[in-house]
């Protein structure tokens, strides 16, 4: 039985590393990975991080300025690979292009479609734009959503979606952290801290997030690094250059803000277990740093993960820079604060995720007889998320 695993973005990778993992372990199953490319060299360095080589590397235009042309570029790319390669299911994760591409292509080609992190939704198309919209539209085309939470299987039954195609694994990325964290690694930018500073790790990608709200969110870091002498800031700074651009402009040559290059994966979670607060806009983080005890201040007006935020590990602040110091002045100036926030309690699994997944998909091929038809699905037979 061959499984197609299509993964783009950097946190695809790491979300679909550990299920690429149990495939490999699972007698009479093959998995063959697909790169898009999406992200280009962060994604090919997490594939090294997980000792992935790809199967097959597209070759999309990703400069695209144009998001529907390289989608259906993607779309037409995928269709050919499937009818080459003929695999019995594919899967994607998440809300990306790539995920979007990877699902509507094998709808096209009547090849079944499971989607990891199936039913995260905000509410709202325009927050986060686009992925809101991909994640809506690959529900009605998948026929395996494996839910990360109780929530999400809420939030997909709502959808339409009937509750014998819903099974609930917990997120794969606990998995993926729990695999890097063991490897304790210690980027140079660790070497820079000085004895008895607090780390606030800074990430912004998002595009709601562009200019106005990047602003924001470095006149917030400036003023936490003038009213706290023992704080030091590290700030990754994304690839693209309409977030890149503003943020050098405005934190270049700053002390105790250290604006470094993109880490690779065991290098981002080494100083993610070193930070104390966290600032992010980042969906993986808010669902990675609860496990290391790490309050999280999200750089959005809403979020499709509400578990974090229910939980008390995470607290929406948006990207405007007084309601991010609101937020993050308490944490730094109590301990008892910060100590209610800083909880180790995730609410997005257990580490075992995958092999969930993994069981879940080879039910359903041997059911069908590895037929390549969505027709004949026996997704009623596998055990489903109760809400």
């Amino acid at each position: 039985m061959k499984i197609s695993i299509i993964a783009g973005t950097r946190p695809e990778v790491v979300k679909l590393a550990p299920v690429h993992a149990a495939f490999a372990a699972k007698p009479g199953m093959t998995a063959e990975w697909v790169a898009t490319g999406q992200h280009g060299s962060l994604a090919e360095q997490a594939e090294a991080v997980f000792g992935i080589t790809p199967d097959r590397k597209l070759q999309p235009d990703w400069n695209r300025k144009d998001l529907w042309s390289l989608t259906g570029a993607l779309i037409d790319d995928l269709g050919a690979h499937y009818a080459q390669s003929r695999p019995d299911a594919v899967l994607v994760q998440g809300d990306t292009a790539t995920a979007f591409s990877g699902a509507m292509a094998a709808f096209l080609a009547n090849i079944p479609v499971g989607h990891v992190e199936a039913g995260l939704r905000s509410g709202d198309l325009a927050h986060p734009f686009p992925e809101e919209g991909f994640r809506k539209l690959i529900a009605p085309i998948g026929q395996m959503h494996f839910a990360p939470t109780r929530q999400a299987a809420r939030n997909l039954k709502q959808d339409g979606v009937k509750d014998a195609l819903i099974r609930l694994t917990g997120n794969t990325v606990i998995d993926a952290v729990q695999q890097v964290a063991a490897l304790d690694r210690k980027p140079a930018v660790l070497d820079r801290v000085n004895d008895g500073e607090r780390i606030i790790l800074v990430t912004l990608h998002r595009r709601e997030n562009w200019d106005e709200g990047v602003a924001g969110v470095c006149t917030a870091i400036r003023t936490l690094r003038n009213e706290n002498p023992d704080v030091r800031i590290i700030l990754p700074i994304h690839l693209n250059p309409r977030v890149r651009g503003p943020i050098e402009a405005a934190l270049g040559n700053e002390g105790r803000i250290e604006l470094i290059e993109p880490l690779a994966y065991p290098e981002f979670v080494a100083v993610m277990k070193r930070a104390y607060l966290i600032l992010s806009d980042s969906g993986g983080v808010q669902e990675e740093a609860p496990s290391f005890g790490v309050p999280v201040l999200v750089l959005r007006d809403k979020t499709e993960r509400q578990e974090a935020i229910r939980a008390g590990v995470a607290k929406l602040v948006g990207a405007d820079a007084a309601r991010i110091l609101a937020a993050a002045r308490p944490l730094l100036k109590s301990s008892r604060a910060h100590a209610r926030m800083a909880r180790r309690s995730n609410p997005f699994g257990d580490g075992k995720a995958s092999e969930r997944i993994v069981e879940a998909i080879a039910l359903l091929l041997a059911s069908q007889g590895q037929v390549n038809s969505p027709g004949a699905s026996i997704l009623p037979m596998m055990r489903t998320a109760s809400a």
